[in-house]
């Protein structure tokens, strides 16, 4: 159950939205109700509960998600947002991607929840201007400059969460040496050098032969671009994660912009990037 707290037009939102699509990686909502100051709204029972503590708490069962269980725990999170973008009538915005906001059921199967701040477009719009909103570390830096709003917003969010899975751990964490403190660049850095096991949870076995890893890195890293024109799409990325489309290095998350805070498109990244994707990532797209 969730909703408890929440206001009037969030839970109208979310039922409106969520009622209308059907997809497997995405929850099923049950039921709702929206009597007086009462809001109340009943998902599918997700034995598994949130991803968050699968990642970043250790759990009573001391029981510790594998590498192979990850994987397809962000492929699903990709399929379901490919659906939301590109498969509805109205493209759908989630706005709030995060480890809490995904659950797993008892087969570890992830499906994507909490549509309070999901946001519709049309088919024509590009991009619309709206209210920050959505959580603190996942929110993408074109909406705090400008509030433009796209689905290339939740590509960024889902990059960072995939990171996290990649990482078991957060992608800020002050405790660390200032090195690591800021993981998304320390991924980058270690990436760059070759040392894939480095950006890794320490504490996962896995096969060094694994072509996965390498993938869902430099995913990661694409998902994560400053400039929203570089991000491929969910439907891109469900494509790179299975092996379908190659994945070219990326360039640094941070190195987007030139001081002048405008796109340097004569950069060899920039140019890396559309060769990349193609007519996806064009100057003015989004």
């Amino acid at each position: 159950m969730e909703g408890i707290g929440q206001g009037k037009k969030e839970v109208r939102a979310e039922v409106t939205i969520i009622g209308r699509i059907h997809h497997l990686h995405l929850v099923k909502l049950k039921g709702f109700c929206a009597e007086g100051a009462h809001r109340l709204l009943a998902y599918e029972f997700m034995a598994n509960g949130s991803l968050d503590k699968w990642i970043f708490k250790k759990n009573k069962e001391g029981f510790m998600l594998d590498w192979n269980t990850r994987f397809n725990i962000a492929l699903g999170m990709a399929k379901g947002l490919a659906y939301l973008h590109e498969d509805c009538d109205s493209k759908i915005i989630h706005c709030d991607i995060k480890p809490e906001n995904v659950l797993l059921d008892d087969h570890f199967h992830a499906k994507v929840s909490d549509f309070g701040l999901a946001k519709l477009m049309t088919r024509e719009q590009s991009h619309v201007f709206t209210t920050l909103g959505g959580t603190r570390g996942y929110i993408a830096p074109e909406r705090i400059k400008s509030y433009v709003l796209s689905e290339k917003s939740d590509v960024y969010s889902y990059g960072m969460v995939l990171l996290e899975i990649i990482g078991g751990r957060k992608n800020f964490d002050p405790s660390e040496t200032s090195a690591k403190s800021h993981y998304p660049s320390y991924a980058f850095k270690m990436m760059e050098e070759g040392k894939l096991r480095s950006i890794l949870d320490s504490k996962l076995e896995i096969d060094e032969e694994d072509e996965r890893v390498a993938i869902a890195v430099k995913v990661a890293l694409w998902c994560i671009q400053e400039d929203m024109h570089r991000r491929p799409s969910m439907t891109k990325v469900v494509q790179m994660l299975e092996g379908i489309s190659v994945v070219p290095p990326p360039p640094n998350p941070m190195a987007s912009w030139t001081s002048s805070g405008s796109l340097d498109c004569n950069s060899n990244a920039y140019i890396s990037a559309r060769s990349a994707f193609g007519a996806e990532i064009t100057v003015g797209e989004n």
